[in-house]
């Protein structure tokens, strides 16, 4: 029976510490034709935009986390008690949204901004811009 316990305890941990790897989906007139979104991983947390002649690198950037707690109050509090309770205790993450704000610099300077929001269990997505001020929209799955 222990060691039952031991390895539900060894998964929980496991997956807890793993980090989200999402690959990145080519998008219409993107310049990108790959790359990844790794987070959840704090200071290695890493973003890669892979274009036909240059790679584009960010690390160690912050993953802001978002409820807007007084807006579930008023949807949960009254008439669904027990889910309000699991919002507030952080044990429904359903309501969570994340997002990335970040600079990625290839090797010889050049940089883009990358802007990037999604729900729990959603996949990324959101836009980077060049430096000449040019929007391009960016998908992870």
């Amino acid at each position: 029976m222990k060691t039952f316990y031991f390895g539900i305890l060894v998964i929980l941990l496991l997956t807890g510490c793993a980090a989200h790897v999402h690959q990145m989906v080519k998008e219409g007139e993107a310049p990108f034709v790959g790359g990844e979104l790794v987070h959840d991983r704090g200071k290695d947390n890493r973003l890669v935009l892979e274009a036909p002649n240059r790679r584009y690198e960010s690390h160690g950037f912050t993953v802001e986390r978002q409820r807007n707690l007084a807006e579930l109050r008023k949807r949960y509090y009254g008439v669904n008690p027990k889910h309000w309770d699991r919002i507030f205790s952080g044990l429904d993450t359903d309501h969570v949204t994340h997002s990335v704000e970040t600079i990625a610099k290839s090797a010889d300077g050049q940089e883009v901004s990358c802007r990037l929001i999604w729900k729990s269990g959603a996949k990324p997505s959101g836009v980077c811009t060049d430096q000449a001020g040019t929007a391009f929209p960016v998908r992870f799955e």
